[in-house]
């Protein structure tokens, strides 16, 4: 039997036709955006995803695009509706159609895009960074902490070139007041992916030195609403609420609320709205002062005026308590020394005294003394007669004779004249059997010469 057989080009052709034909229409779809970008020539390419509610299982995957004269017009209209652009883990509603195409396969083609439903799944997930920095006690901690007396030394986040960095930075030197501060940079990005690990590690670098600051501003302005989108994020909204120094947050616009701005210590809408801030603070603390000094002066005005009266009284009769004070202190000073006169003569009367009767125990004890070291000399002498030194001399003349005869007697030569033999093996005498060996050449001394044998036979007390 002949088998029938199709060329890809004609299956390919053939799945095509019947995916035309069961899906003919456009179709809503609820998608999340896994991958997106943009080629050169203007076309959008899209990877879209359906994950595991509550978990993050993908459970389908499809390609999708958005050629480039319907792009050109979706982007707009979705970033002016919901001041975001369309990224990575986004939820979407669109309206597609299916395309089956020989070399790529299915895919979608994106002809409308619907941002109010992108609007409520941005509002959800804002509300669920909300809901988790309460639950975890961190949305109004660096709200809680006490703004600095004078915030003069500031730690400033921004991207270098920012136009709204350069506006607080001038604003801040030429404010009307000459006050001074001191602003310090930490440079970061400001939008685009990368925005939110690089102001979280503009933060950590702050953090390493924050002694030498009295708060963190971030700035960020100008630019669409869409790149606000870092700052809505959980990373940064909690680095912030953690932050141990109080952060002032100018990154939108008027319209614009982000949830970095929620948590920190300070929001305000613009850098120049935060310069602007921080120069009114100096200018109320100055007031605060000033008024101050007109305070203090007014009451220490009343103070001496209410005691001018008493002073004018005190300067008329400061004389006579003076007077006073001078004849009180004189009669006093005649009193003590008569009474210093009197305990001196007793003291000297007492001393004398006590002089004598050491005197004449002095003279007792070195009589004693002598007498001692008299007695003590004496019997040194008795010691020392030449009678007991001979004795001495005798006695230990004898002991060096018993000495010497005990040393003769234990004599080697003198011990083989008896009959006793000394054997040695290469020079060392042989105490024990087990220092021979079969085979060794001893040596046995006696008192009339010396034998030289070998050793057949080894027998010892224990066999």
């Amino acid at each position: 039997m002949k088998k029938t057989s199709l060329t890809l080009t004609e299956l390919t052709g053939m799945i095509g036709k019947t995916l035309g034909e069961s899906f003919p229409g456009k179709y809503w779809l609820i998608a999340e955006i896994n991958e997106i970008r943009e080629n050169v020539s203007g076309h959008c390419y899209l990877e879209l995803v359906e994950k595991d509610p509550g978990e993050d299982n993908i459970l389908a995957r499809c390609r999708a695009n958005i050629w480039a004269y319907t792009w050109r017009m979706l982007k707009p209209y979705f970033e002016t509706s919901t001041s975001r652009s369309l990224e990575k883990g986004m939820m979407i509603l669109v309206e597609v159609s299916i395309e089956f195409h020989e070399l790529y396969g299915l895919s979608l083609n994106i002809k409308d895009i619907d941002p109010v439903y992108t609007l409520g799944d941005l509002e959800k997930r804002r509300a669920e960074i909300i809901r988790q920095l309460e639950e975890e006690g961190i949305f109004n901690m660096n709200k809680s902490l006490n703004f600095p007396v004078l915030p003069s030394r500031i730690a400033v986040i921004s991207s270098p070139v920012a136009a709204g960095y350069e506006d607080f930075v001038h604003q801040i030197k030429n404010n009307r007041k000459n006050y001074r501060l001191e602003i310090t940079l930490f440079p970061a990005l400001m939008q685009g992916n990368n925005a939110g690990k690089s102001v979280t590690n503009a933060l950590d670098a702050v953090f390493e030195k924050e002694d030498q600051f009295d708060i963190v501003v971030i700035l960020r302005g100008g630019g669409s609403g869409a790149d606000l989108n870092c700052f809505n994020t959980y990373e940064i909204a909690a680095h912030i609420a953690q932050f141990p120094v109080p952060v002032i947050t100018g990154i939108g616009h008027e319209r614009d609320h982000t949830v970095a701005g929620m948590v920190s210590h300070t929001d305000l809408k613009t850098p120049t709205a935060v310069a602007e801030f921080l120069i009114d603070w100096f200018g109320d603390l100055d007031q605060i002062l000033g008024n101050m000094g007109n305070r203090i002066s007014k009451e220490v005005t009343r103070i001496l005026s209410q005691n001018r009266e008493f002073l004018d009284s005190a300067g008329k009769n400061l004389p006579t308590i003076l007077r006073n004070n001078i004849y009180g202190k004189y009669r006093y000073l005649n009193s003590t020394g008569s009474i210093l006169a009197r305990s001196a003569v007793n003291f000297i009367h007492q001393s004398r005294h006590k002089l004598i009767l050491e005197h004449s125990h002095f003279g007792f004890v070195i009589k004693n003394c002598l007498l001692r070291l008299k007695n003590k000399q004496q019997e040194f002498h008795k010691h020392l007669f030449p009678g007991s030194t001979r004795h001495l001399l005798r006695k230990e003349a004898e002991k060096l004779q018993l000495f010497d005869k005990s040393v003769s007697l234990n004599d080697p030569q003198n011990i083989i004249k008896k009959g006793y033999t000394l054997t040695t093996k290469n020079g060392r005498v042989i105490k024990n059997a087990k220092d021979v060996s079969e085979g060794d050449i001893l040596e046995t001394i006696f008192h009339d010469g010396r034998i030289h044998s070998k050793t057949i036979r080894i027998d010892t007390n224990n066999h």
